[in-house]
């Protein structure tokens, strides 16, 4: 299950870096307070492991969750993580048309101090961890601590890699990142949909098959 786990911490870490508000407004006040590019992808690198720190601590908390489940229920360890990741995807799916994109940037931040900017943007990224990916954590547990270790890792680098990636094409000029027949707008709507079919997937293949 373990490099299910990773495939799908890669996939989910990508999708969820790449929506527009985990790094887009930090470009635009850059650019309105004269930042330099290294300054900016600095702080965005910045406010990406503060973001991922405290997923990463909770995931913990919920890996050694599972780890005590699967003591307890050993026969039942693949089928209830699998039932779990496919609940957890039916939830993103039903809260597409219950929530408007989650913003983690906060907004009113031009013209404050740099320190005052980067402090509020650290705090921010703290305070909203990405709760997507603590059923995987949950499914690690049931494995051990070299997987739970392993998948707070593997994101914690996807997820600030993409949004370095990513700030550094758009601080270069490119406003709106696209990809081929998407738009950063289809990402913001539809961000939800992209993590419940990940987390269905995942459920499925975890089930099904195991490498």
């Amino acid at each position: 299950m373990l490099w299910n786990l990773l495939l799908g911490s890669v996939l989910l870490g990508s999708v969820h870096a790449a929506i527009p508000n985990h790094w887009l407004p930090v470009v635009l006040i850059g650019r309105s307070e004269g930042w330099s590019e290294r300054e900016t992808l600095g702080v965005v690198a910045l406010s990406g492991f503060f973001h991922t720190l405290s997923t990463v601590v909770l995931g913990i908390v919920i890996g050694a969750i599972g780890m005590e489940v699967s003591e307890q229920l050993e026969d039942q360890t693949r089928l209830i993580a699998s039932l779990l990741l496919v609940f957890m995807g039916l939830i993103y799916f039903a809260m597409h048309d219950a929530n408007a994109p989650h913003e983690h940037v906060p907004r009113g931040l031009a013209g404050r101090s740099k320190t005052t900017i980067i402090t509020t943007l650290s705090v921010a990224m703290l305070f909203s961890p990405c709760l997507e990916i603590e059923t995987f954590f949950f499914t690690a547990g049931t494995i051990g601590w070299t997987a739970i270790t392993t998948l707070a890792v593997v994101y914690t680098a996807v997820t600030i890699a993409c949004m370095v990636g990513l700030t550094a094409v758009s601080y270069r000029g490119l406003a709106r990142v696209n990809w081929p027949g998407v738009d950063s707008h289809w990402l913001d709507h539809n961000e939800k949909r992209l993590t419940g079919g990940i987390l269905i997937a995942l459920g499925i293949f975890t089930f099904f098959i195991e490498i």
